[in-house]
């Protein structure tokens, strides 16, 4: 397996090549390169599913380019008194958090606009929650920037048993707990699995996005590429579509502008939820 560059990493990220973080960074970026074990499975699985199936694992019942832009009013007046965000990639920077998380020099912080949304969420009458799948540091650490209601971490998304855990904590029923993330596989395909109201977003910072680089370095790619590319072979969801340009973001109760005429889209569109799957949880 070739390995990533120090200096490929250092130059991409602007930090000094022979920093102790480009060394971190490294071996971060070298850990996704090592992460095939049951990719193969993963393929077999997804080609496996039915159409409905499928939709119902994997599609978002939001779709933004960052957390900022979902339409929070819309989840209130749909019921949802829970929110939970994914930390890595969806409020930060994955490689960046760990960085912070792991070395005493340097402070854990996050975007003081993401410190802001979290309290205007609280106004609004939200509870609001970490859940990530990193290390103790990172949810805590972000549970106290923020003045989040509280963190879940380690939380091995997209087992569904911590989104079952929060609702339980938070008195809460699936119907009225939404969960925001960037990871189509970790985060949708967990929420979906435990029946919440799923929103995905784009990768919040630049080294998850080298890092996906580098795999197609070495001809390999994330699992989350493997559920992505299924659906789209099935015209099922697109990021981007042939058809219409930029992306396709919709908030909650929309759908895709690609969907419009497609019969079957829609039909699968509706039905989604009414028979969500846990067919593919590793």
């Amino acid at each position: 397996m070739q390995e990533a560059s120090w200096s490929e990493v250092a130059k991409y990220l602007e930090i000094p090549e022979d920093s102790v973080e480009t060394a971190f960074f490294a071996k971060m970026t070298n850990e996704k390169l090592k992460d095939t074990r049951s990719k193969e499975e993963l393929k077999a699985q997804l080609k496996a599913l039915s159409d409905e199936e499928l939709t119902s694992a994997f599609v978002p019942d939001v779709y933004q380019k960052d957390i900022y832009h979902i339409d929070y009013r819309r989840l209130r007046e749909n019921g949802i008194k829970l929110i939970s965000f994914d930390v890595d990639d969806t409020i930060g920077d994955t490689m960046l958090d760990k960085l912070k998380a792991n070395l005493p020099m340097l402070k854990f912080t996050l975007p003081d606009k993401a410190k802001r949304l979290v309290k205007s969420l609280r106004e609004m009458g939200f509870q609001v929650i970490l859940m990530t799948n990193g290390q103790e540091e990172i949810g805590a650490g972000a549970y106290q920037q923020l003045g989040a209601d509280g963190y879940i971490y380690r939380a091995e998304k997209p087992d569904t048993k911590n989104f079952e855990l929060a609702m339980r904590r938070y008195g809460v029923n699936a119907a009225q707990m939404a969960h925001v993330g960037n990871n189509i596989r970790q985060d949708i395909g967990g929420g979906n699995a435990a029946g919440v109201t799923t929103c995905l977003v784009r990768n919040a910072g630049k080294s998850e996005e080298f890092g996906k680089f580098l795999l197609r370095l070495v001809g390999q790619r994330s699992k989350g590429h493997y559920v992505r590319k299924e659906l789209k072979k099935r015209k099922l969801w697109f990021k981007h579509h042939q058809h219409f340009s930029g992306d396709q973001y919709y908030q909650l109760s929309q759908m895709p502008q690609y969907l419009e005429g497609d019969i079957k889209g829609l039909a699968l569109w509706q039905a989604r939820r009414k028979s969500v799957k846990t067919a593919v949880v590793d």
